[in-house]
């Protein structure tokens, strides 16, 4: 049974707690200003080498090869693939993108104001003026679209550090890849000598499995990814839809999104189908299904040798936070930062094991 004085004692220790907090929350309040623009800076820098480094992962091996074939300096090999790649991409975008930019015109400029004329006339057949509450709602939906749209025309023309941010990732990538496919045995053991001695051979061990891991997954989602979109534009193409080439490509690229990757490809097209009707949307919906079935039984079987075997809730999880820290970017690579915290973890288990296992031993 407790007395006077410690109850008192308990409710004063309590008391002090929550004041504590609330004070912190106050302060920490004062400075979200301060703190936002160092998680931007934070994000400035390091998003262009998670890219570069993730890309690493693809392009190091062929680096490897060369070597093993005798090309040497390595500066040369990286210097002839980047030729490569870059005159690959180029005739990929060559072929594609006026497919591309013509698709996403005869939207913008034809079929959305068909769309929202074809709207409109059908409010109209409908004499809402008979109906003032429904016109009401009517117009307030009217002025809020307006509203939006030219908030958003707006916004975007006062965006000029992110375009700036964006284009500056852009062209920073390719050289900090470049550094870090040249130098990439001096970085690692510019990192191996920081480490502490003791903990050397683990890091040793867990960069091993880290690059086995990671670049197995890495290499074959790039390819799922073209796999996946080629096998959604013919799909389309098949069932009639209208930009089969557009809405294939957003199959593509939305499936390096984990689980909710599916669902936004699967969005685009069925709203477009219910608002013109062009093509019914439950064939669209059937097809996203087809695409989902090959995916998972066909493509990745094939082409995803090893998974990282990751709970669903814990990608969710991984992709609400990495996206809140890194925006788009932190939804890209959420699954595969997940894979390192779980590899790192994996290790750490598997060595308390081992020393528990030890310590029973000579007991």
């Amino acid at each position: 049974m407790l007395t006077f004085d410690q109850k008192l004692s308990r409710i004063i220790k309590i008391l002090l707690i929550i004041t504590l907090s609330l004070l912190s929350l106050y302060v920490f309040s004062q400075f979200t200003g301060f703190i936002t623009s160092v998680r931007d800076a934070f994000r400035a820098v390091l998003i262009p080498f998670l890219i570069a480094f993730f890309i690493n992962f693809l392009i190091y091996p062929l680096v490897i090869y060369a070597e093993e074939k005798g090309i040497r300096p390595r500066w040369i090999i990286v210097a002839i693939l980047y030729i490569i790649i870059f005159s690959i991409i180029g005739v990929i975008l060559w072929i594609v993108t006026p497919l591309v930019i013509d698709q996403v015109k005869d939207l913008v400029l034809n079929k959305i104001p068909s769309i929202y004329e074809s709207f409109r006339q059908r409010i109209e057949e409908l004499h809402l003026e008979d109906h003032p509450a429904l016109l009401n709602i009517y117009n307030q939906i009217q002025e809020g679209i307006q509203k939006y749209l030219t908030n958003a025309i707006v916004s975007a023309g006062t965006q000029v550090s992110r375009i700036t941010s964006f284009i500056f990732t852009i062209v920073l990538c390719p050289i900090i890849l470049f550094y870090m496919l040249k130098d990439h045995s001096e970085i690692g053991e510019g990192i191996y000598n920081v480490v502490p001695k003791k903990f050397q051979i683990h890091y040793i061990e867990i960069t091993k499995r880290i690059n086995e891991t990671l670049g197995l997954y890495i290499r074959g989602q790039i390819i799922l990814m073209f796999g996946i979109a080629v096998v959604a534009i013919l799909g389309y193409t098949v069932i009639g839809l209208d930009y089969a080439i557009l809405f294939g490509i957003i199959v593509g690229l939305t499936n390096i999104i984990p689980y909710i990757g599916a669902t936004i490809a699967a969005i685009v097209p069925v709203t477009y189908s219910l608002l013109t009707g062009n093509t019914p949307w439950y064939y669209i919906l059937l097809m996203n299904f087809v695409f989902q079935f090959i995916e998972g039984n066909i493509l990745q079987p094939v082409i995803m040798s090893k998974q990282l075997d990751i709970h669903p809730l814990i990608i969710l999880a991984a992709i609400l936070g990495f996206g809140s820290l890194l925006g788009v970017m932190g939804v890209i690579f959420a699954v595969p930062l997940t894979g390192i915290i779980k590899v790192i973890f994996q290790y750490y288990n598997e060595l308390r094991a081992k020393n528990e296992l030890e310590v029973g031993s000579e007991v």
